[in-house]
C-alpha cells in the first residue's frame, strides 16, 4: 500500500433532530420512532437515549455500506467494545423495514457494565444506507420493556440519503471489514490484506509464494508479514484520507475512495470482504 472510528465509531458529531417521540437523521436518511420515556443522552461514540423509568437504553449506530453478510455476521456472531458486549441467543430473523430490509436477533448484553437483556436489529436501505439498532433493560425491566421495543425496532424507515462518502462515513464502513488486494493481472502471488477492527487498531498482512522448476522436481516457497497499528480516516481537502500508524510509530497514509461501488486506496481496487480476526 501506498504511504499514507460496532472504539467500534468514530467519535464524531452527527447532525440530528428529535421531535416528541421521532429521532431523524438527514445525512443518512433514516428516522426512528422513540417513546416518549427515552431521553436522548449522547450523540458521539453512538447514539443513546435512556430511560429511567425501566433502566434501559436505546443505541443507534450509524453504518453506510452495511451489506447483507455484514448486517447478519453483526447479529449472529455478537459485538463487543469498550463499552458494550452482545451475545445473540438465537438466529436472526427478517423484519419489515420502510424503502429498506432488517434483520432482529434477542441478545443478552454487557453494556457500562451492567448486565442486560434486549434486541438488535440491522437495517439496510435501499439506497446504501446502513445502521444497528440496539434495544435493552436490566433482565428485571425486559419483560415491561420488550413490546416497546418490538415498536421501536419495527418504526425504522429510509428516507432520501446522499451516497457520497466522507471520512466519517469510510470510519463505519471499515470497522469490523477486511481490504485485500489480490495481486495485479500478472502477478498473482502477491497479497495484501487489511484488517480494521472497531477498536481503532488494524492488522496489515503482506504474503508472496514463489514456485521454481528444477531437473529433480519443483519446489515452492511462501512467505507472510504481519505488521499492526492503530488508524483513523481524516478529511483531506475534501477527499478522504486513511491513515495508518504502525507500533513502529511510522504513519502510511493514502486516499480512500469509491468508485461506483467499488473501493480504491491509492487508485489500487481493494476489494472489501468480511473480517475475520477482529471485530
Amino acid at each position: 500500500m501506498a504511504k499514507n472510528s460496532l472504539t467500534a465509531l468514530l467519535l464524531l458529531f452527527v447532525p440530528l433532530s428529535v421531535s416528541a417521540q421521532t429521532f431523524t437523521n438527514d445525512e443518512y436518511g433514516y428516522s426512528v420512532e422513540i417513546d416518549d420515556s427515552f431521553q436522548l443522552t449522547q450523540n458521539n461514540h453512538a447514539t443513546y437515549f435512556r430511560s429511567d423509568d425501566n433502566d434501559s437504553v436505546v443505541i443507534i449506530k450509524n453504518w453506510p455500506g452495511l451489506d447483507d453478510d455484514a448486517a447478519r455476521d453483526y447479529l449472529q456472531q455478537g459485538y463487543q467494545d469498550e463499552r458494550i458486549a452482545l451475545v445473540s441467543v438465537n438466529e436472526p430473523e427478517e423484519i419489515n423495514v420502510d424503502n429498506g430490509k432488517g434483520l432482529q436477533v434477542d441478545i443478552q448484553a454487557i453494556i457500562d457494565r451492567k448486565l442486560m437483556q434486549g434486541i438488535a436489529a440491522s437495517y439496510i436501505g435501499n439506497n446504501g444506507q446502513g445502521m444497528v439498532v440496539v434495544i435493552s433493560a436490566s433482565s428485571d425491566n425486559w419483560d415491561k420493556l420488550a413490546p416497546v421495543a418490538q415498536k421501536i425496532a419495527a418504526s425504522v424507515k429510509f428516507s432520501e440519503y446522499s451516497a457520497v462518502r466522507n471520512a466519517q462515513d469510510w470510519y463505519y464502513m471499515l470497522a469490523g471489514t477486511r481490504l485485500s488486494l489480490p495481486g495485479s493481472v500478472n502477478d498473482t502471488r502477491r497479497r495484501e490484506d487489511i484488517y480494521f477492527c472497531s477498536d481503532g487498531s488494524f492488522k496489515h498482512r503482506m504474503s508472496s509464494s514463489a514456485s521454481q522448476e528444477l531437473d529433480y522436481g519443483s519446489t515452492y516457497g511462501f512467505s507472510t508479514r504481519t505488521r499492526s497499528g492503530s488508524w483513523k480516516v481524516v478529511d483531506d481537502a475534501g477527499k478522504s484520507r486513511l491513515v495508518m500508524r504502525y507500533g513502529s510509530g511510522r504513519d502510511e497514509s493514502a486516499i480512500i475512495e469509491d468508485r461506483n461501488g467499488q473501493t480504491f486506496v491509492d487508485n489500487q481496487r481493494f476489494y472489501m470482504m468480511r473480517n475475520n480476526r477482529c471485530r
